[in-house]
């Protein structure tokens, strides 16, 4: 009994960490607003604000659904460096584009 209840425990903890970490993506991305709004001309056109606020949680979604599956596929640590990559190019990648489309 006191096994069981230390670990629905845990996986309630993980589960909450992972909706802060959702919500934490999206307050990045709404405090970034101010200013790729004006660098890529936004201010007009309420529909490429409303994408340019969602898609990035649509990635956040996608990620979140095809990390599960392949983890038990590939195994945690190969994912989490798979993962460390593509944070670091996305990083990059979106610091070195100027235009919305790739952004």
């Amino acid at each position: 009994m006191k096994q069981t209840q230390s670990y629905l425990l845990l996986i309630c903890m993980v589960s909450a960490m992972g909706g802060l970490l959702f919500g934490y993506d999206w307050v990045v991305i709404g405090g970034a607003k101010i200013f790729y709004e004006p660098f890529f001309a936004l201010e007009d056109s309420a529909a490429l604000r409303g994408w340019a606020m969602s898609s990035a949680l649509v990635g956040c979604l996608v990620g979140a659904l095809l990390s599960g599956v392949w983890s038990d596929k590939y195994g945690r640590k190969k994912m989490l460096i798979i993962a460390s990559f593509l944070f670091v190019l996305s990083a990059i990648g979106t610091g070195a584009v100027d235009t919305i489309s790739y952004f």
